[in-house]
């Protein structure tokens, strides 16, 4: 991913045209656009980066795709609904849209320690919280089905595990064992993202340990850890 870096931000009219390109609407508010672009290494005050427009995408894109998933699997019950709509809005899913979207190129960001794995998915969030904003939900709805949602391939996301908290802590559920997470915030240097690091326990034990800039993050891999751990034990026995 070619990341732009924040001292060379292109003008407005070329985001404008950028952004209509891809998702087929001209932007009203073009400050909300850059906000959402803008990672928080690359902004002046914590209120300027794209965080907050991250949160707001989260809600918008969870209901959205909620209804896709509904309309997509009639005869399917709550817990099918609530696995495919969590793959749908996983971080891994979300990277590949907003790759397919191709403008991972607009995302601001300062110095390569604050680049991670998921900085295009986070964005992706962000410009769904923007685009909420700017045109309100019925538009946005119409903008995410037709030129966003469509990048899902439905028959990949069937056979694909990504919520890996979810499972472990069904898996445990039914032994009758509860899984807890211990979080810790980890040592970062002026300027750069926070690391989290999350251990997932079961009676005490460490079943899987892992990191991540957001806390989500940090127990989705320690889940990850615990289940593909899991996983192993019961192959080999």
């Amino acid at each position: 991913m070619r990341l732009r870096v924040a001292e060379n931000n292109s003008k407005d009219k070329d985001l404008s045209r950028a952004l209509y390109m891809s998702l087929g609407f001209r932007p009203k508010n073009i400050d909300l656009y850059k906000k959402a672009f803008r990672h928080r290494s690359a902004a002046k005050e914590t209120e300027d980066s794209n965080e907050r427009l991250e949160f707001l995408g989260d809600a918008v894109l969870g209901l959205v795709a909620g209804e896709a998933v509904y309309i997509r699997y009639p005869r399917h019950d709550e817990g099918y609904l609530t696995q495919m709509r969590s793959r749908i809005v996983s971080r891994e899913s979300l990277n590949k849209i907003a790759e397919s979207t191709g403008l991972c190129d607009w995302i601001e960001v300062r110095g390569k320690d604050a680049v991670s794995r998921n900085i295009g998915g986070n964005m992706f969030e962000a410009l769904v919280g923007a685009i909420y904003l700017d045109i309100g939900f019925r538009r946005c709805r119409e903008v995410l089905r037709n030129h966003l949602l469509e990048q899902v391939d439905w028959g990949e996301l069937e056979c694909t595990e990504t919520d890996y908290k979810s499972r472990m802590v069904e898996r445990c559920q039914k032994k009758g064992r509860p899984l807890s997470f211990r979080v810790e915030m980890g040592s970062s240097q002026s300027g750069e993202p926070s690391l989290f690091i999350a251990e997932a326990l079961v009676d005490g034990h460490v079943l899987g340990r892992g990191e991540g800039h957001t806390k989500k993050d940090a127990e989705q891999e320690a889940s990850r850890q615990a289940w593909l751990r899991e996983f192993n034990r019961g192959v080999t026995r």
